[in-house]
């Protein structure tokens, strides 16, 4: 009789605990993440308001979000405090070189930290950039990367709240965000001539 009231209590208590174990693992869900597009670790991305196509390095290895850029010069427009320099950029491998000269607020002063552990005080600005198809406001600090294969870098403030990376990929997303690549012209040949191009 002892036997079996244990039996029963045993069985109880366990069906009792699964009860429970199923209540408070059910509530305690693990929240799925929002849906995230997926980047490759290189992605082209253009410059608004200009449209200007780049190559952008997806670096979740770092912070900041930095854009290339000589000849930074400060000045004062009104009593903000604004940047101009030149964004020099590839467009494609055996394309020559563009330049652009941009000027911006000043947002804010950043100490970045080298690898040599000096740390470098970059200036800041807001640029809308274009990327999978999408406009955003991101904050970039100023460096010279004119030696870098990619004059924009976007690090993990720029993604957190847009994109998951495949390091695998590249070029997964396009940048078109209404600009539309413009076609060459065809030259009309008149009937019963030859087009010698």
């Amino acid at each position: 009789m002892k036997r079996k009231i244990s039996g029963l209590l045993v069985f109880f208590w366990t069906v009792a605990l699964l009860i429970i174990s199923h209540a408070v693992l059910g509530d305690n869900k693990t929240p799925q993440p929002e849906s995230k597009l997926i980047l490759g670790w290189v992605e082209f991305v253009r410059l608004e308001p200009w449209g200007m196509k780049m190559r952008a390095r997806i670096d979740t290895g770092a912070n900041t979000s930095s854009m290339s850029a000589r000849d930074i010069n400060q000045f004062k427009k009104g009593s903000e405090d604004w940047v101009k320099f030149v964004l020099d950029f590839k467009v494609d491998k055996g394309k020559p070189n563009r330049s652009v000269e941009i000027e911006r607020p000043i947002v804010r002063i950043v100490k970045i930290k080298q690898h040599q552990d000096i740390l470098q005080e970059r200036l800041v600005v807001n640029m809308d950039i274009c990327i999978a198809n999408q406009v955003h406001n991101i904050e970039f600090n100023l460096i010279d990367r004119r030696g870098l294969n990619y004059p924009v870098l976007l690090g993990r403030r720029a993604l957190e709240s847009l994109a998951l990376v495949d390091p695998a990929r590249t070029f997964i997303e396009k940048a078109d965000c209404g600009h539309v690549k413009k076609k060459k012209k065809k030259v009309d040949t008149p009937p019963g001539s030859t087009n010698l191009e």
